[in-house]
């Protein structure tokens, strides 16, 4: 089988050696709990290791995700040359735009069916939604869970693995457990006041293909990224 290294040595040791190619997996995260910081480590192993690599923001810009990256990685330009970057919120044309970006551009009107344009069009190893909660709250549920669908079948042809992003808590328990539903694997990234810090915690709660680890990781975002404890606590 296949895995895709998190680029997160004890997280990828937990998950057997990293995340099955062909899944579609939900990072559900707490405001602050760093589910950014996550996905930028997934998307610079890819592109570290050569891959070609799709990175969607809705929120930030397309500047302010490659400055958030190298705020932590700090990646050469011919690293960058890995990733095709695309934000919802970016709207001026540059040159030398990858043609992801000019099928984006067309259909803004309509990111899902951008989106999906993209995807029919080119081969990616890697693909990030920065965040799912945009869809969401824009689109009506079933049409969010056919967008999961198209995930799906498009990695596992390609044995890619997609990583989505989701807001914990912003949406009512039936939406938050379609999503869970129709993921492969669900991540959740949790905060927790204890005394005088705030501690971070990772938790997989589902995956198909590996047995789900039933240790709780604890983390700390540094300068470098995250940083995981390689002390486990068990469930």
């Amino acid at each position: 089988m296949k895995l895709m290294k998190t680029g997160i040595l004890p997280l990828d040791t937990q998950l057997g050696g990293g995340i099955p190619a062909g899944s579609v997996v939900l990072v559900l995260e707490e405001p602050g709990a760093g589910g950014d910081v996550l996905s930028y480590h997934f998307a610079v192993e890819g592109a570290l290791n050569g891959e070609n690599v799709f990175y969607l923001a809705t929120d930030d810009t397309e500047e302010e995700v490659r400055d958030y990256v190298n705020l932590y990685f700090n990646l050469d330009d011919a690293v960058w040359e890995n990733i095709t970057l695309l934000s919802l919120s970016s709207s001026l044309k540059k040159e030398g735009e990858k043609d992801a970006k000019d099928f984006l551009k067309k259909t803004m009107y309509d990111p899902i069916g951008g989106l999906k344009t993209i995807l029919y069009h080119e081969d990616f190893d890697r693909v990030v939604v920065n965040n799912m909660t945009y869809f969401i709250a824009n689109y009506p549920i079933e049409d969010v869970v056919s967008l999961i669908e198209v995930f799906s079948k498009y990695a596992k042809k390609n044995e890619s693995v997609f990583m989505m992003l989701m807001t914990k808590g912003m949406f009512d328990s039936r939406t938050e457990t379609a999503i869970k539903h129709y993921s492969d694997g669900v991540i959740e990234l949790t905060l927790r006041e204890v005394e005088n810090e705030v501690q971070r915690r990772l938790k997989v709660i589902k995956f198909k293909g590996i047995l789900v680890p039933k240790a709780i990781l604890r983390y700390e975002l540094t300068d470098k990224g995250i940083k995981m404890e390689s002390v486990m606590r068990v469930l």
